[in-house]
Parts: structure tokens; sequence; C-alpha cells
């Protein structure tokens, strides 16, 4: 299995390079971005960027999730500052403090049987809802590259979190260390 990885991820890598040389003409400073971004662990989504007002960007994240009875709503929304930025003829790197916050709501139904009702296969059903809203501070960098002539970003950022989690029964404080991850296509 760690071979097939190792294989997998030296093509992987192959075919970027090679895109990447052969679209050297690619502006790596476009205004908008679209793509995937998540933090552990429950936040995450289809992310927007605007990197117009550099060296400041902005940054919303949202899902939206149906399932039969169960739903999982998402919004987020963080604000930039980059401390260093690099632009060399492949790539453009950035090195960035981030400031966000979030909004999660989930609901889900579970299925209970009491114990006098075994017999009779009555099921019932409880309403499990969680609201989280939650905040943080972030170190983070990216790195934009081209592939095809997109400009694709990868980041990864690493930050203290804190928050409140409330649910039907009670309500608690939520502090720790997360690791956030994200790709976005420029245009």
């Amino acid at each position: 299995m760690k071979r097939l990885t190792f294989y997998l991820t030296c093509i992987l890598l192959g075919i970027t390079l090679n895109f990447s040389v052969q679209a050297q003409g690619t502006d790596l400073t476009k205004n908008f971005g679209i793509g995937l971004q998540g933090a552990t662990p429950t936040f995450g989504g289809i992310s927007f960027r605007y990197t117009g007002f550099a060296p400041v960007y902005l940054q919303t994240v949202g899902r939206f999730i149906l399932s039969d009875q169960d739903s999982d709503h998402m919004l987020g929304a963080g604000i930039s500052y980059a401390i260093f930025e690099h632009q060399s003829r492949w790539n453009l790197s950035r090195l960035y403090f981030t400031l966000e916050g979030a909004w999660r709501y989930e609901r889900r139904m579970d299925s209970i049987t009491p114990e006098s009702e075994i017999t009779t296969q009555h099921e019932k059903t409880r309403d499990y809802t969680t609201t989280i809203l939650g905040g943080g501070i972030a170190f983070g960098g990216e790195l934009v590259f081209s592939l095809g002539g997109i400009p694709l970003g990868l980041n990864v950022e690493v930050g203290q979190g804190f928050g409140r989690e409330k649910t039907d029964s009670e309500s608690k404080g939520l502090a720790g260390v997360y690791v956030g991850m994200g790709i976005h296509a420029y245009f």
C-alpha cells in the first residue's frame, strides 16, 4: 500500500510539474478563487476567495447538506494579512496570518426503541440538534502554481480556535488547535 501511494504521488507530482513548465506565461495574481477549504474537526465546504485588496485577503466558506431528515449547514468567513509574498517564474508563495469565524448547525434523527417496546418492534425517533459558533487565529501558507494554464493554489494553516457548542441538553465551551487545508482555482 505504501508503494502504491508513493507511485501515485510521484505520478501526480510529475504531471503537475509538466503542466506548470508548459504554462510559464500564466498570470498567477488573479483576484478571485473558488475551491474547497476545510478545518478540523467539523468545518469545511466550498470556498470563495478575493485577493484584490492585497496584502489583505477575504474568504468565505459554506456548505448546505440535506439527507432525508438530517441536515448539516456551515458558514464561515475570514480575513487574512500576508506578511510575506514572493513571486517567481513558476509559482507565487505567501505566508499569512488569518482571523476566522464560523457557524455550524447539525440536525439528525436517531431511532430509539424503548425496552418495553422491543417485542412489538415500534421504533421512535429522537431529534438531535447541535449548534457550534467558533473563531480563531491561524498562521498559514499558500503556494499558487499554474496547472494547464489555470492558477491553482494549495494552502495549509494551523491555529488556535475557541467557541461554544450547544446541544439539546447542554452547552459547553470549546478550545483547541485546529489544522486547515484548501485548494483553489483562481480566475
